[in-house]
């Protein structure tokens, strides 16, 4: 378990950077009222942030715990990204809560959040998503 830790947090960091990157491009250039700023701005780059840290899930954190077929791909990936919406509500919290709080700028808030919200993340893979069973 120690050894997917690791390589989780590797791709949280690469999720992070793909989710900040995001954001930052969003709030600078496109959103600028409260609503899309601090809710719909953090849950789009989010959501491209799930979508690149489940193909480094599939491929390289569990690829033995998988079948490699269309159907599991997508199957799982639905699932992984339902049971993420619980970091997802936990990440725009915390990021709100530390930004009232710190008046920290938003990418600082959200880097913040996104520690947390990944340690979920982890374990909800770890033990629900992506859980030992046999090769069809």
């Amino acid at each position: 378990m120690l050894r997917n830790f690791i390589k989780f947090a590797i791709r949280g960091i690469i999720g992070a950077v793909v989710d900040t990157s995001v954001l930052w491009i969003l709030t600078t250039l496109f959103f600028h009222s409260y609503f899309t700023k601090y809710v719909l701005s953090p849950a789009i780059s989010y959501e491209l942030g799930i979508i690149v840290t489940y193909i480094i899930c599939y491929f390289w954190i569990w690829n033995h715990r998988v079948h490699n077929k269309k159907s599991d791909f997508l199957k799982l990936f639905l699932h992984y990204n339902f049971a993420l919406l619980i970091s997802l509500i936990v990440k725009i919290g915390l990021l709100t809560v530390i930004h009232e709080i710190f008046h920290f700028h938003i990418v600082i808030c959200n880097v913040l959040a996104l520690c947390f919200s990944g340690i979920v993340s982890f374990f909800v893979s770890e033990k629900y998503i992506f859980i030992k069973r046999d090769k069809k």
